[in-house]
């Protein structure tokens, strides 16, 4: 028998787990795993190589060429079938199949994006059942369309001669990015069971709020409803947190004939005094769990699940004095965005597990985000992602699936197209998370910027043609989907609308690639600031512990064909290095270029996170690119492909705090401005100080300060010549903290270094460290008698991430970091000390005796 769930009304007849696949025109079946795909299941039979291990990547692509075949052997009783209709219910499937049951066809599915409900009662019989899905290659799939147009798409990321991508609703990034590699999938990703068809069921619902105040909130729920026989009884409405609300309504559907709509249920509710959903750092995510019942002769028929938050959000998008605005307001404030965009978290996203989610939130919250951008070519994230959104209170700026090309237009692409968005939409809309839907990524731009008719050798006419189908997929397709099935929620055509390259930083929201792409020192990040920086960013490679996981130790230098395979950038390395010997030392050594391009990525971000945060409300959001990786690679992510968090990420972490001091010097001035995101103004003390880097004060200031809410303000400004006077700015530091007034909390702090990286005079200095364990944490108090730049902590505890690191450590201070423990009682501090490794920016460069193991040792 196949696994059976059972929930109140509704059971499962669960098929993941065991199947069975083949390589069409081979007789012998495989062991297979479901959710899953034909390139795990090769790797798992041990008939290729790990596809991110070395330069597999290169072997593997004759996969993409094959069709393959699914299938699994199955048990029904007689219970299973006395339903009288069931229903195979697929919400994945990659991309292009068929699928049979005991011989005979159910259906095709040709979208990755959308999930199915197939009828299949007639096909099922007691005993044993067999269920085959036969994929085809998307390339052999898609080729005579591309054959048949007679010239190709701009789709440049797609890592082929011929580009196919456009015509395949599929992940786009399979087809190579360049940040990731080239595997084109077929398989079940996403879980697939039987499921019975009650009598009468709630099929979906939409849930809106029509006024929400500190008093009151009024709020809807619309049900869609449907019986297979007139059902007569109750609805019953339960909500955990708020049990003033439940009710039982008395209910009539009427049966749905064919072709006939399903019935709309409407519930109206209103609430005093309810708690709001607030983002990230502004209060509590809070979710109002209802529960929604069919009831008929005492017996649930039907039930359906649903958690909502109470927040208004407003996207503002309009002409303003400055130009054009982009800004969100979320329960009537203005809410500066602070995060990253996501992309796939696996070249196999099956592989993505709830942990795995989980892990993302708890960085990106721990990061003090509120936002993440799903970025339009990977995947709609499964319901768990924005579950967790949800709770974490992280905001989700939600692309549909199309991204950097042009795509076709015609007829059955459109509808396709109308099948995915109504799918996701309908799925999504719920969610307090989604902040607004966005058309794609960056082809408005590309259409004026990227000079596809000369690189593609476009006639006029051809380009206005796809420019016309363009418009038609983004501009009424999409747009009048959001209006149909999620009225309330902004709609933008493509992302950014702005562009880097024709100086309009002025206009709404932008994606700066000037530094990076255009090659632009990082000191731009502080004059070219936009409205709301949508994307932007600079690589780096992961540290030495996550490459050595996918290379063998003669292939860890820069020059090896495995390092060259795993970056996937053009330009990559040589960019990552250029910029380098602009503002470090030389390396001595691979280790050391790997820590110092962290470093780099990391302090030439920090120039952009301070500087947009210091420009609100002109601007109003700053989303990096990106997030996280898809497979090991040098990658402009935060997050390697492991979870090791990388210096960049420690850094969003501090720049993107409630409270934030940036710090700016020039020949003539020296100005400290505060950001508070706090809705509320509070008072605070602001001690400055120039120290040497033997911690010897050379200059110190402190003042009560105002913090207004909410805003950005000048706090403080001198005459460079009269604050620095003869001091040696090789070997001084000027620091900053804003502090209560007792001084037991500080709210936040900086660090102002005076000339490049590559000019401070540091000194060799041993870490003083006195380590505890407690509450299943090692607990690190550090200090040292010299400055200590960039200070990285290392411990070979899997996936530890410490709560702090790639920091400053000023003499005089005390730093305390923390990484937790699986279980507390299998260690001891000694032991987990000697273990510890650290490296700061004079050892990465000096050649000199290195030390970076050099402590002094206290344990408590």
């Amino acid at each position: 028998m196949i696994n059976k769930t059972q929930s109140l009304h509704a059971c499962q007849y669960l098929l993941n787990g065991e199947w069975q696949f083949k390589q069409q025109g081979h007789d012998t079946w495989l062991p297979a795993s479901v959710p899953g795909c034909n390139f795990t299941d090769l790797l798992a039979n041990g008939l290729i190589d790990d596809p991110f291990n070395r330069d597999n990547e290169t072997n593997l692509q004759w996969i993409e060429q094959e069709n393959w075949h699914y299938r699994k052997y199955f048990e029904l009783d007689e219970e299973a079938l006395a339903h009288s209709q069931m229903q195979l219910v697929a919400e994945g499937l990659d991309t292009f199949c068929e699928i049979f049951i005991n011989g005979a066809k159910v259906a095709d599915s040709c979208n990755m994006f959308i999930g199915h409900k197939f009828s299949c009662k007639n096909q099922l019989k007691v005993g044993q059942n067999l269920i085959e899905i036969r994929f085809r290659s998307p390339i052999k799939e898609t080729m005579p369309q591309y054959l048949a147009a007679g010239y190709a798409y701009p789709a440049e990321n797609d890592k082929s001669e011929e580009k196919l991508s456009v015509y395949c609703r599929k992940a786009p990034c399979h087809f190579g990015w360049d940040w990731g590699p080239r595997f084109v999938t077929s398989g079940i990703w996403r879980d697939i069971y039987l499921q019975p068809v009650a009598p009468a069921k709630i099929e979906d619902l939409y849930f809106s709020i029509q006024h929400l105040s500190d008093e009151l909130a009024e709020f809807s729920f619309q049900l869609e409803t449907a019986a297979m026989e007139k059902f007569e009884g109750q609805m019953h409405i339960k909500c955990k947190q708020a049990p003033e609300l439940n009710q039982v309504v008395d209910l009539t559907i009427p049966a749905v004939k064919d072709h006939q709509k399903n019935t709309l249920v409407a519930i109206n509710f209103s609430l005093d005094a309810p708690q709001k959903w607030w983002p990230n750092g502004l209060g509590e995510a809070f979710l109002y769990h209802f529960t929604f019942e069919l009831v008929s002769n005492g017996q649930v028929v039907s039930s359906l699940e649903q958690k909502v938050g109470l927040r208004t959000l407003e996207v503002v998008n309009e002409k303003d004095p400055d130009g054009e605005c982009f800004y969100l307001k979320v329960n009537g404030h203005r809410v500066f965005m602070k995060g990253a965009n996501y992309i796939p978290a696996d070249s196999f996203i099956h592989r993505v597990t709830p942990e795995k989610h989980q892990a993302f939130f708890a960085a990106t919250q721990q990061a003090n985000m509120n936002m993440l951008r799903v970025w339009g070519g990977g995947v709609y994230q499964d319901d768990h992602f924005y579950q967790l959104a949800d709770e974490h209170g992280i905001l989700i700026w939600q692309d549909f699936m199309f991204a950097c090309t042009l795509y076709p237009a015609d007829d059955a692409f459109i509808k396709n197209v109308q099948q995915e968005a109504s799918y996701n939409i309908r799925r999504l809309r719920n969610h307090p998370c989604i902040a607004l839907w966005c058309g794609n990524n960056e082809v408005d731009m590309a259409i004026k910027d990227w000079d596809w008719p000369e690189k593609f050798g476009y006639s006029e006419p051809l380009f206005e043609r796809l420019k016309t189908d363009y418009k038609k997929l983004f501009e009424s397709c999409l747009r009048e989907a959001v209006l149909e099935h999620d009225p309330q929620r902004f709609y933008l055509r493509s992302s950014p609308i702005g562009s880097w390259e024709s100086d309009e930083d002025h206009i709404g929201n932008h994606h700066y690639w000037g530094v990076w792409h255009g090659e632009e020192p990082f000191s731009e990040y502080q004059k070219r600031i936009p409205r709301f920086m949508s994307e932007y960013g600079f690589q780096s490679f992961p540290l030495l512990s996550s490459v050595q996981k996918f290379t063998a130790e003669q292939e860890q230098h820069l020059g090896s064909a495995v390092m060259q395979i795993h970056q996937k950038h053009p330009r990559g390395n040589n960019l990552i290095n250029s910029y380098l010997e602009q503002e470090f030392k030389s390396p001595k050594n691979f280790e050391s270029l790997l820590y110092i391009s962290q470093v780099q990525q990391a302090l030439g971000l920090k120039l952009a996170f301070e500087a947009h945060r210091q420009a609100m409300p002109f601007c109003m959001g700053t989303l990096y690119w990106q997030l996280n990786d898809t497979w090991p690679a040098a990658s402009w992510s935060g997050i390697d492909y492991y979870g090791k968090w990388k210096a960049l990420h420690y850094q969003a972490k501090r720049s993107f705090a409630e409270q934030v001091l940036v710090i700016n010097h020039d020949e003539q001035t020296l100005t400290i401005n505060l950001v508070s995101d706090q809705l509320t103004a509070f008072t605070g003390q602001l001690e400055l100080a120039i120290v040497d880097f033997s911690g010897k004060s050379l200059w110190s200031d402190a003042q009560e300060i105002q913090v207004k809410a909410n805003t950005s303000q000048q706090v403080f400004s001198a005459p460079t010549t009269q604050l620095l006077g003869k001091i040696d700015m090789t070997q001084s530091v000027f620091i900053a903290k804003v502090s209560t007034l007792d001084g037991t909390h500080c709210y936040c702090d900086n660090a102002y270094f005076f000339v490049p990286n590559k000019q401070l005079l540091l000194q060799p200095t041993p870490l003083n460290i006195v380590g505890k364990i407690q509450h299943n944490e090692l607990q690190l108090t550090l200090s040292a008698s010299q400055v200590l730049r960039q200070v990285y902590l290392d411990i070979p505890l899997e996936t530890a991430n410490f709560s702090d690191n790639f920091f400053d450590l000023i003499p005089g201070q005390t730093k305390i970091v923390s990484v937790s423990l699986a279980n507390s009682e299998s260690y001891n501090v000694e032991s987990l000390i000697e273990q510890l490794t650290y490296m700061s920016l004079y050892d990465s460069f000096t050649e000199q005796l290195s030390q970076a193991n050099s402590f002094r040792v206290g344990c408590s």
